[in-house]
């Protein structure tokens, strides 16, 4: 029995089925490219074409297949293979919307060929929603119309269990002002039924105006006090929401971050947030207040008249009926407008990064109708969604009006027929505006609720994502740093795979140079050591062990990076250096400027080790920056070293002193090191060159120069062009 990958928009997922068949995919183009229906298949020992009535068109063995390819097409593309003799022989055609899984079935295809074990993933990017079908507003989002609100509340209602005693608290000052709030109309009745109709009193009235005023002054302070405590704890519990999001991206693999942008992220963090704090600090209060209120206010009215009660409270299914009608559509919108700040958000972080590119090229009206674009977009969806609920509000003031109206006509009828005193009118009257008002209120809160719930859903989408699993944290490793690739396969887009079934050793302090035309994969490579990304085959071992079996925090412990641009905290100098060590002391962090020749620049700044370096490390120099960063590597004492490129674009002489502090940094590490200038790479104690994702050559400088292979071709191409350019010989 053999697997057979299902062919199911989001299932990755591998089951039994029919004997001999690997992987089955339905094709959209027929023999003659018109649109038609074919389907691939592929079992251990034949790739086959079958058509719709269930016969093969054309089947050829494995084992005659070298590899396998995607030959692109107008509006399509073809499945290709080349076989062991060079022959390429197309095998099936189909449209760009099935380029993905074709792309994943070659892939399969030359897998079995080389007699690898078949791992493919056939899950698409989701565009539409499984459940209903709607466009999704991001490819493999939350759909808006599918989520479930109340859950979504609840999530939201979980962020106040640290801070019970104050929700009890504020529930019992709620409580509170609702009781008080509903005293005023009962002596205002109570004042024209005993004072004003009976034409006397006046102490009477002087007790009940008191009483009033006393009643406002205490409802003050408790109102203050409620709305002092609604504010603290909205601001806790947006804080404690914007943290766990944060926290939640921290801990994210870098695959999310290779498909969202910086400021879509930050959107989530700060406006999505911001939206929920908005409703927790105005729609929970008014819900407490306002619906307490309802409720209280519907028991006096029918106290007082049950008949007026009725009337008055006809406009209320009406209104309720209007908000849960447009609830939903209403909850789409506003997670559009959402959206519409994440790509706002996007195009003002990138542009302000880009500043100086921007002078550069003289493009800041370019960038100005970009950002008017993106501002248009949001300002109409904006619009869009505010005049749809403008709408909605206006046709439930008009059903609280109907009932003022009907209270009037109704209440008044009973009055002049010694029904219903006037008295009593007048406090039926000043209830109803408590009764309408929290009717009014429940369309703002639905506003409210529904542009809270569209953030909530957008953050909690981030924060359900699975992060890097850093094994137990609790089990600490002290490596040697050897480091051993075995058969390892990887690429970023699985069906494009960058390294092809990598092998080698690097012992215990060994310097080891990777070296390779642009997108050879060695960029990758280190990506794989410091397990920024798993490998999709293969394993990577650490003193022998699979690096998985390691604490990922242990692991990136005792690695060092040191980058081609080196980043640095908007901090002091000190800082940055400390950043892998924070607990290092000030004789620490000097003796590791020194040793990466930093020492002297620093103390030519104006704060010496206090100076600011500016975002990004903007204030200083690149070679200030890198030997910042090279010094941040020492005091870090990693086992393993990265070195990407930390001696490109930078002059003779800073170059120099980076050699020799590189020369101290690595001694006693495993050092991975990739250079632009190949001569750099003469200490290294092996090469490793790479060819399209595989390992073309190993040794030393001497003997790959010797033998006159790729390395050597590469250094000789290098030499070439450093004497047009006349920068001297280049190894």
């Amino acid at each position: 029995m053999s697997i057979h990958v299902k062919d199911e928009p989001g299932d990755a997922s591998a089951v039994v089925v029919a004997e001999s068949t690997l992987i089955q995919l339905e094709a959209d183009f027929g023999e003659d490219g018109q649109f038609g229906k074919r389907i691939l298949e592929v079992t251990p020992t034949h790739v086959k074409v079958v058509e719709t009535n269930g016969a093969a068109s054309f089947q050829i063995p494995i084992a005659e297949i070298k590899s396998a390819r995607n030959e692109p097409l107008v509006g399509g593309g073809r499945l290709e293979v080349v076989t062991t003799t060079g022959e390429i022989v197309p095998i099936i055609s189909y449209s760009l919307t099935l380029a993905a899984k074709f792309s994943e079935a070659a892939r399969g295809v030359e897998q079995l060929a080389k007699g690898e074990p078949l791992m493919i993933n056939l899950k698409q990017e989701l565009l539409r929603c499984p459940k209903c079908n709607r466009l999704l507003p991001e490819k493999d989002g939350i759909c808006p119309a599918c989520v479930n609100r109340g859950k979504t509340l609840l999530r939201v209602a979980q962020f106040m269990r640290p801070y019970k005693k104050q929700a009890v608290l504020l529930g019992t000052l709620s409580l509170t002002t609702t009781l008080l709030n509903l005293a005023p109309p009962y002596l205002q009745g109570r004042i024209i039924g005993e004072v004003f109709e009976k034409r006397s009193n006046l102490g009477m009235l002087y007790q009940f105006v008191l009483g009033w005023l006393g009643i406002a002054l205490v409802a003050t302070v408790v109102n203050i006090t409620r709305d002092r405590m609604v504010a603290r704890l909205a601001g806790h519990i947006a804080a404690d929401l914007r943290a766990a999001v944060y926290r939640a991206v921290e801990f994210l693999q870098l695959t999310f971050f290779d498909k969202k942008q910086v400021g879509a992220i930050a959107s989530r963090v700060t406006s999505d947030t911001d939206r929920v704090w908005g409703f927790l600090v105005e729609g929970v209060p008014y819900f407490m207040l306002n619906g307490l209120m309802l409720f209280g206010v519907v028991g006096f009215l029918i106290y007082i008249n049950p008949l007026m009660a009725g009337v008055i409270l006809l406009p209320i299914p009406m209104v309720v009926g209007i908000g849960v009608r447009f609830w939903k559509p209403m909850s789409q919108m506003f997670h559009r407008v959402g959206q519409k700040w994440a790509r706002f958000h996007v195009h003002l972080n990138e542009s302000l990064h880009g500043i100086r590119v921007v002078k550069a090229f003289a493009k800041e009206d370019t960038e100005y109708d970009k950002f008017r674009n993106r501002n248009h977009e949001l300002r109409d969806a904006g619009k869009n969604a505010d005049a749809r609920w403008f709408t909605i509000f206006g046709a439930m003031i008009f059903c609280t009006t109907m009932g003022t109206l009907l209270c009037w006509a109704v209440g008044g009828y009973l009055v002049v027929n010694g029904k219903l005193t006037l008295s009593q009118f007048w406090m039926i009257q000043a209830y109803l505006s408590l009764v309408y008002g929290p009717l009014q209120w429940f369309a703002a809160v639905n506003n409210w609720f529904s542009r809270a719930m569209a953030g909530a859903d957008r953050i909690f989408e981030i924060m359900d994502m699975t992060p890097e699993s850093y094994g137990d944290p609790g089990k600490k490793v002290q490596i040697a740093g050897e480091v051993q690739f075995e058969n390892v396969r990887f690429g970023y887009d699985k069906s494009n795979p960058v390294l092809k079934g990598i092998d080698f050793t690097a012992a215990p302090g060994e310097m080891i140079g990777l070296v390779g035309k642009s997108g050879a994969g060695k960029s990758t490579t280190i990506n794989l050591i410091c397990r920024f990304y798993e490998p999709d085959a293969g394993a990577i071992r650490i003193d022998g062990q699979d690096y998985r079996d390691i604490s990922l925090q242990d692991l990136r412990n005792q690695i060092g990076i040191v980058l081609q641009e080196p980043f640095l905290f908007n901090g002091t100098i000190a800082e940055n250096i400390a950043y892998g060590k924070p607990d290092a002391t000030f004789e620490e962090i000097i003796e590791a400027a020194k040793a990466a020749n930093a020492h002297s620049f620093i103390l030519g700044k104006a704060d010496g080790y206090d100076t600011m370096v500016g975002e990004k490390g903007g204030k200083l120099s690149g070679g200030e920056r890198q030997r910042v960063s090279i010094a941040r590597a020492i005091l870090h004492d990693p086992k393993i070293l990265i070195l990407d490129e930390a001696t490109s674009s930078v002059d003779v002489e800073t170059e120099r002193q980076i050699q020799e502090a590189i020369g101290r940094l690595i001694k006693g590490r495993t050092t991975f090191a990739i250079a632009h200038r190949l001569s750099t790479l003469r200490n290294a104690s092996r090469l490793i060159v790479l060819e399209k994702g595989e390992i073309a050559e190993i040794g030393t400088h001497e003997e790959l120069m010797a033998k006159e292979g790729h390395f050597y071709k590469l250094v000789q191409s290098q030499t070439a062009l450093n004497e047009i350019i006349g920068i001297g010989a280049g190894a």
